[in-house]
C-alpha cells in the first residue's frame, strides 16, 4: 500500500487535495487539485 502524504493547497491552505495526474509538465511534478477551492496546482514530488 503506497504512503500518501497530506499536500497543502498553495491557494487556500487546505490539506484536502486530490491527485489528478502523477506527472505534470515535468516528471518531478504531479498535478493536484484542491477539493476546497477546486483550483489545480503543480506539486513537486518528494523523494
Amino acid at each position: 500500500m503506497p504512503l500518501t502524504l497530506a499536500v497543502r493547497c498553495p491557494h487556500c491552505g487546505s490539506t484536502d487535495t486530490e491527485l489528478l495526474s502523477r506527472f505534470s509538465s515535468t516528471a518531478c511534478k504531479a498535478l493536484r487539485r484542491c477539493v476546497a477551492c477546486r483550483e489545480p496546482f503543480d506539486h513537486f514530488k518528494e523523494l
